[in-house]
């Protein structure tokens, strides 16, 4: 979708960030939660300031004592022949095999996570899990621990980031996604 189709598809004016604050609130968002979120900023409306403009109402909305944790998945760092959107010609696998840079917390970016979570996961101050597949980002209180390293077999599992965030009391916020977008 362009960004005239999501302004088009915004009949109530721009999303103000006082706007967004309070729609959140209503959600239940409040300071001290450990909140997992997953997003879509075209499903919001338009935005004045874009996915900054979200990461920054979801961060002052939680305070000092909250969490804010996204995912920061990076699905490419993987066998190609497994590829399938989109598939790459099998004459391609081994090039790539021997040519894709290595994970790298800071630097890798993330892939169909969505301008939200990147723009998270490019913040200073944000903290990132090392799983070169199943990374999340954290921001607050508890992201030193929420990032801990995961084990590289199965990064969704009992000692994971999902499962810290579980230990917390931790909630998810779908927000312009549905359960399928869900970790």
């Amino acid at each position: 979708m362009s960004e005239q189709q999501v302004v088009e598809n915004t009949p109530d004016g721009p999303v103000t960030p006082d706007k967004l604050k309070a729609d959140l609130t209503a959600l239940g968002i409040s300071p001290g939660m450990t909140l997992l979120v997953h997003s879509s900023l075209r499903a919001l409306g338009w935005v004045v300031g874009g996915a900054e403009t979200v990461v920054l109402a979801l961060e002052d909305l939680l305070g000092p004592d909250g969490t804010l944790v996204m995912p920061t998945h990076t699905n490419h760092l993987s066998d190609p022949a497994n590829w399938s959107n989109p598939p790459v010609p099998d004459s391609w696998w081994e090039t790539i095999r021997q040519t894709m840079p290595p994970y790298r917390v800071d630097l890798t970016p993330t892939r169909g996570m969505g301008a939200i979570a990147e723009t998270f996961r490019a913040q200073n101050g944000v903290r990132r899990s090392g799983h070169p597949h199943f990374s999340f980002a954290a921001w607050g209180k508890h992201a030193a621990d929420i990032t801990q390293p995961q084990p590289l077999d199965f990064g969704l599992g009992d000692v994971s980031v999902l499962a810290r965030i579980y230990r917390l009391d931790g909630r998810v916020l779908l927000l312009g996604g549905g359960r399928a977008n869900s970790t």
